[in-house]
């Protein structure tokens, strides 16, 4: 049996039985919608943990050049 019967076979089968076939389909990607939304989540932590962290060294820079400026006067 070639590649070509084969998809032909699919696509039969998926004429024949449009709402198992989308069920199929839909079972077989979602791992990867579940994992995609893991790595998705993951990153919106880590983006929002670098955004603090450039928040608090900025406030801390703003803070060091004050007194700074402070001792200078």
């Amino acid at each position: 049996m070639s590649w070509k019967d084969w998809m032909d076979e699919i696509l039969k089968w998926a004429a024949e039985n449009p709402w198992e076939f989308i069920y199929y389909v839909l079972l077989g990607l979602s791992p990867f919608f579940l994992a995609s939304t893991i790595l998705s989540w993951r990153l919106a932590k880590h983006i929002e943990a670098e955004e603090r962290r450039k928040t608090k060294k900025s406030k801390k820079n703003a803070n060091m050049a004050e007194i700074r400026r402070a001792k200078s006067d």
